[in-house]
């Protein structure tokens, strides 16, 4: 049995990146399969044998198949015996992953909502037409929600004075926050915790061409 890990997206993806980037975090040996979804890639017969959905990420660990983002975090957390981003105590571990289900049923459906447009032309231009105004980051649901992390982000991190999952989980979603002019001004915790991902080679580095600061 082939036991190499293999994870399938693309960067150009917010959930392909989180993944890649908690990998290299916690140096796990991986292998990156490029599958572009914006050029129909996920709809390939051998794609769909792994991911009936054709989404982004999949993640393949010899007979082990996870499909869903968070999910993979966790696994990759869990399976190879890190503590590092997650924790040994129950009640720490099930904080962490309360911020991946909000991020899953919260943060990114609002986000996706509000930027939807934006981000789409800048993946599919011939598809997507261009925006004729701006983010509308006042949208009441997104304001609550942009609301309630700022005020979680008293500390470094979500969790504390440590990088989680939970960072990195709802870091994704940033992936598109320059390219959507987010108001950074109007949310200072939120800017400071930005910064301090950015510090991180395992984000940084995982941030594509496409999204790159200008």
């Amino acid at each position: 049995m082939n036991n190499s890990l293999k994870i399938y997206g693309t960067l150009n993806s917010a959930n392909f990146r989180k993944v890649i980037a908690v990998a290299r975090e916690l140096e796990i040996e991986h292998s990156p399969i490029t599958n572009d979804v914006y050029k129909g890639e996920g709809q390939s017969k051998p794609y769909l044998s792994i991911n009936k959905l054709g989404q982004i990420p999949t993640l393949v660990h010899g007979s082990d198949i996870i499909t869903e983002s968070n999910a993979i975090l966790i696994y990759l957390a869990e399976y190879f015996c890190k503590t590092k981003l997650h924790a040994s105590c129950p009640t720490q571990r099930a904080r962490i992953n309360q911020w991946l289900f909000w991020e899953s049923s919260q943060w990114q459906p609002v986000l996706s909502k509000v930027m939807g447009e934006y981000v789409g032309h800048k993946l599919l231009p011939s598809i997507i037409p261009a925006p004729k105004s701006s983010v509308d980051w006042d949208f009441q649901e997104c304001a609550k929600q942009l609301s309630y992390s700022e005020s979680k982000l008293k500390s470094d991190w979500l969790m504390g004075q440590n990088v989680s999952l939970a960072d990195f989980s709802v870091a994704a979603m940033t992936t598109y926050f320059l390219e959507c002019e987010f108001p950074f001004n109007l949310y200072p915790n939120i800017h400071r915790w930005y910064s301090s991902l950015n510090s991180l080679d395992s984000w940084l580095s995982t941030e594509a061409a496409m999204w790159k600061r200008k």
